[in-house]
């Protein structure tokens, strides 16, 4: 996995950006990452993730995350959603309405390599409203990034181990 912080504008902040090759068609991870309510099941530091409204493929989003070794709670409420596409690549965005984070941005990338395989890039910018010295707060979303694609690899794993078991 590919990690890099992204200098944001107006920010001291980086956003975290991991890249990396999941073992699953481009639809089933886009099925996962479009499951906003089940983002808490397998995202680092979540601890809630409700669906609030939903159009289409677009949402408001609740969110709830615990940093700092659970001694911060953050929250926010999010609107996701894809955008237009680049090419073969799917993007899809959330960005904060409100909580108690100065800023909360995420950004998925899905780009199918081939009919098993899925090059996902992931990109959050989390700052809370809390005093901490920027490069640890950009520190965290670079770890936080990369866990999340090893997150989703792993639950993409474990729905085909389960969809293989079925098989038998």
């Amino acid at each position: 996995i590919k990690v890099v912080g992204i200098p944001q504008a107006g920010s001291s902040v980086k956003a975290g950006r991991a890249e990396g090759v999941v073992d699953g068609s481009l639809d089933t991870v886009r099925a996962i990452v479009e499951d906003y309510g089940g983002y808490e099941k397998f995202m680092p530091h979540f601890r809630a993730s409700r669906v609030l409204s939903r159009r289409g493929s677009s949402a408001l989003v609740y969110m709830q995350a615990s940093v700092a070794k659970d001694t911060i709670t953050l929250w926010a409420q999010l609107k996701i959603g894809p955008k237009p596409n680049a090419g073969q690549t799917r993007v899809i965005e959330a960005k904060m309405v409100q909580g108690n984070l100065d800023a909360m941005f995420a950004r998925w990338e899905l780009t199918p390599i081939d009919r098993e395989h899925t090059l996902v890039a992931f990109q959050l910018l989390m700052d809370p409203k809390v005093p901490l010295p920027a490069s640890l707060v950009s520190n965290e979303n670079e770890k936080a990034s990369q866990k999340t694609i090893r997150a989703l690899r792993h639950v993409v794993a474990e729905r085909a181990a389960l969809a293989n078991n079925g098989k038998h």
